[in-house]
């Protein structure tokens, strides 16, 4: 009879994270990538989604601005106020660790205000951890290997000057 109450009550349990994906998302919380693969019926509710901020914010047409957030591997245009966009100090780049946001806003499958892409509209943006510079790590290795270089390439193109003149070439 365990056996039984086991295996139905495992059933029920697939069952019912098949049915709904969001029960498998951590309070409620999603990343950008379970946003793009969200189920396409959520069209205008509002969700929670969490990653860093990456780029820069850009003016966005009609007003506020567009801010990209990056969670596994996945970016996600998110739009936002003005005052939002302007809370955010750290957007992560090559020499940057971007702030860590979370939004919660409205997802729209095909905006209408923004030519039918798919966003999400911040109703709310919380900075999780603030970001900063990414140390730089020197390798003197590097440096030495391309000063040879670059003297090999003058000979070389030294050689080609000289071979020229004399026509040997």
């Amino acid at each position: 009879m365990r056996r039984v109450f086991g295996i139905a009550a495992l059933a029920v349990g697939l069952l019912a994270s098949a049915v709904s994906p969001a029960l498998a998302f951590r309070d409620g919380v999603m990343s950008p990538a379970e946003v793009i693969a969200i189920d396409r019926d959520r069209d205008g509710s509002v969700i929670t989604v969490e990653g860093e901020a990456v780029g820069e914010h850009l003016r966005a047409a009609g007003g506020g601005r567009w801010v990209n957030i990056l969670g596994d591997e996945v970016g996600l245009g998110i739009w936002v106020t003005e005052e939002m966009a302007e809370s955010i100090e750290y957007f992560g780049d090559y020499r940057y660790d971007g702030d860590i946001v979370r939004v919660t806003g409205v997802v729209n499958v095909a905006c209408e205000q923004h030519g039918g892409e798919f966003d999400v509209h911040a109703q709310k943006l919380e900075i999780i951890s603030r970001g900063g510079p990414r140390p730089v790590e020197v390798r003197p290795v590097k440096g030495i290997v391309g000063a040879v270089g670059l003297v090999l390439a003058f000979g070389l193109w030294r050689l080609y000057i000289h071979r020229r003149e004399r026509r040997m070439l």
